[in-house]
């Protein structure tokens, strides 16, 4: 069939139409598998203000360029990874604050709907007889890969949720006046942790003059440790123990 002149356009126009559609479909595509399209937001902070306004934002890695002063506890409420870079966080002027209406026990505490994994081998230190350096409430959970924990009677305290702790060293300035010793260094809530919403979960780490393999705090040999994994003294120390894979029988 012979086309007329004006046919002959028109299927002209509606070949080309059908050619940038497909170029756009594949563009499309393209961008969908492009892995650079996944790739987690970073920001980088070098002061508390921004530190704050990081934990409040949408990044989904904070990593320090300085050691940074605080005078608040920070909360998280999100989940992200908080990269220490090698730096400190740590306070000079009391955080703690126990009251029916402020809980600010420690530097960094993980909330309801946080997630927080703590890495790249910085420091979280206390003040001397102050706070503690991490603590978890109202079902938040808390990842700690490595780095350097100082606190007071607590290192790590959970009221309610999880801290898995994966390495890191631990230790604390402050004894509790009751019993004088380090047995508070990782420490759960009493109701919480027999109602088994408070769980504290250790498969790597160093402890300064705690077991974390028999906790006296939660009653006589309370094991943190989790299956397969066992504490032993580090060696050419006394006070210090390491947790490692347990040997096969």
């Amino acid at each position: 069939m012979k086309l007329t002149k004006s046919k002959r356009i028109i299927t002209s126009l509606i070949i080309a139409a059908m050619l940038l559609l497909s170029v756009f479909v594949l563009s499309a595509c393209k961008d969908d598998d492009d892995p650079k399209t996944d790739e987690p937001k970073t920001i980088e902070v070098a002061t508390e203000e921004q530190l704050i306004n990081a934990f409040a934002g949408d990044a989904n890695i904070v990593k320090l360029t300085d050691d940074i002063l605080v005078q608040d506890t920070l909360r998280v409420t999100r989940t992200f990874v908080l990269d220490l870079n090698g730096k400190t966080i740590y306070n000079e002027t009391p955080i703690w604050v126990d009251t029916e209406e402020i809980d600010n026990w420690s530097i960094i505490s993980v909330g309801k709907d946080g997630n927080l994994t703590v890495t790249g081998n910085g420091t979280i230190r206390t003040l001397e007889n102050d706070c503690y350096a991490l603590d978890v409430v109202d079902g938040g959970k808390l990842v700690i890969e490595n780095g350097t924990f100082v606190g007071n009677i607590s290192a790590v305290y959970v009221f309610d949720g999880t801290a898995e702790i994966k390495g890191g060293e631990y230790s604390i300035q402050q004894l509790d006046n009751n019993y004088h010793d380090y047995r508070f260094t990782l420490n759960l809530e009493d109701n919480n942790r027999e109602a088994q919403t408070a769980k504290i979960i250790v498969t790597g780490g160093t402890f300064h003059n705690f077991d974390p393999a028999n906790c006296l705090a939660e009653g006589s040999n309370t094991n943190f440790v989790a299956e397969g994994y066992t504490t032993q003294l580090k060696a050419d120390t006394t006070d210090v123990y390491e947790v490692v894979i347990a040997p096969q029988e």
